[in-house]
């Protein structure tokens, strides 16, 4: 009965919308969201009756310190990712109460090459030395072509270029959550192909990192053991 009960609260917190300022920091959003979350489920699995109150009030304080923790690292990745050259957005977006940050670089190629140019490799340094400061990292390398050539060979060489990133960040031993690469061919441009310069924009990879919320949770679990 109480595992039905537990079910049941779980769907109402995660449907249930939770109106913050948006001016407000990822640290101090992320503790209210943890806090609500964390308040919920302690009251669900309090395992006496009547002592619903205490476990909701433990449940919300451990919820509102791990929610404070993961937000208070993607306020200073933020921070960090920003001074990175090529970053072309830092956006922090909320689903159901999670918490999930996305920043998007994106690397320009020559015609009808893969290889990765210097000029582009002295911003991947500069975001590799980030994301090593963040294993809750998940990087995802989306490769792209113009419509220059054919469907098969822009797909194909979309994948190379997506997979000359995953190799080059792969090399700094970045130690983070998740890295893999996929290619699009030419089916996403940025832009119009219709002029050069056009082109010029859609012969890119686009490096989107987000967190995950699992690795997050055990790095502060991790830390709060070794105090």
């Amino acid at each position: 009965m109480k595992k039905f009960a537990l079910g049941l609260l779980m769907v109402s917190v995660a449907t249930s919308p939770i109106y913050l300022n948006g001016c407000m920091s990822n640290t101090a959003k992320g503790g209210a969201i943890g806090a609500v979350l964390g308040g919920a489920a302690g009251a669900a699995i309090g395992d006496k009756p009547g002592r619903e109150k205490e476990a909701a009030a433990i449940g919300a304080v451990a919820g509102g310190l791990l929610g404070a923790y993961i937000g208070s690292r993607m306020d200073k990745q933020q921070q960090a990712l920003e001074e990175v050259p090529g970053m072309r957005s830092v956006k922090v977006d909320k689903t159901e109460g999670n918490q999930r940050i996305e920043s998007i670089m994106q690397i320009q190629f020559d015609v009808d090459e893969d290889r990765v140019k210097p000029s582009e490799r002295v911003k991947l340094d500069q975001l590799a030395t980030v994301l090593k400061q963040y294993p809750e990292n998940k990087v995802v390398i989306e490769g792209h072509t113009d419509s220059s050539g054919d469907d098969q060979y822009n797909q194909e060489l979309s994948e190379r270029r997506a997979m000359s990133i995953e190799e080059y960040l792969n090399a700094k031993n970045l130690g983070i959550s998740a890295l893999k690469s996929v290619g699009y061919g030419e089916t996403k441009p940025a832009t119009s192909n219709d002029t050069t310069d056009g082109k010029a924009q859609n012969r890119r990879v686009e490096i989107r990192i987000s967190v995950d919320q699992d690795r997050a949770r055990k790095l502060y679990k991790d830390e709060q053991a070794q105090q």
